[in-house]
């Protein structure tokens, strides 16, 4: 698969397999984040992984949004979540002065995306989750009060495959009769200016 392929194909994935996902596989992902581009090489941006049977379940208790849809509104059953995270945690002492924000929220995304992409390469499905319990997370996870939380990644290996198609008239996300997720996608005519924005 070649980096195209990756970027197109990643879909976020909310049903797993009920199937371990080794560390050697994650560390390889971690491994990646820590050579995206960081703004001014500052690197304030840090990782624990889980894939302990008991600490995914204390994680999975404190993360919202489409992860803990119903299985009928496309979200997993319970031998369906998560066999993995990726915490992805901001260095307050390495960020510095707290206007930096802007600029590490950017090193977050470009390390998640590597995260993703190199997850999938191993054959793993991921969901970015930004709703999550940061009060409980924390002391579960023995996280430094210097630390913030900017970013759950939920992985496993995929139990659906979510199709794009092109939307028409909306852009919700839709599951079929079939259990199928449905993303609608601009079509790149709509969102792609050439020299100029008219």
């Amino acid at each position: 698969m070649n980096v195209y392929e990756a970027a197109t194909k990643r879909r976020s994935i909310r049903r797993f397999q009920d199937k371990p996902v080794p560390y050697e596989v994650l560390e390889k992902c971690i491994d990646a984040a820590r050579l995206a581009p960081s703004g001014r090489n500052h690197q304030v941006v840090e990782y624990i992984v889980v894939n302990e049977t008991k600490v995914l379940a204390t994680v999975f208790e404190n993360i919202g949004g489409s992860a803990k849809l119903p299985p009928e509104k496309g979200g997993p059953r319970p031998d369906q979540s998560p066999k993995a995270y990726t915490i992805v945690l901001i260095n307050k002492a390495l960020e510095g002065d707290a206007s930096r924000r802007r600029i590490t929220l950017y090193d977050v995304g470009l390390a998640a995306e590597n995260i993703i992409l190199v997850g999938l390469e191993q054959g793993l499905g991921s969901c970015p989750i930004l709703m999550f319990n940061e009060a409980n997370l924390k002391p579960a996870l023995k996280i430094p009060e210097e630390y913030d939380i900017a970013l759950v990644i939920a992985m496993g290996y995929p139990d659906e495959a979510p199709v794009t198609e092109t939307a028409t008239t909306s852009l919700d996300i839709y599951v079929d009769g079939k259990g199928v997720r449905h993303v609608p996608k601009r079509k790149l005519a709509d969102i792609m200016h050439s020299n100029r924005f008219a």
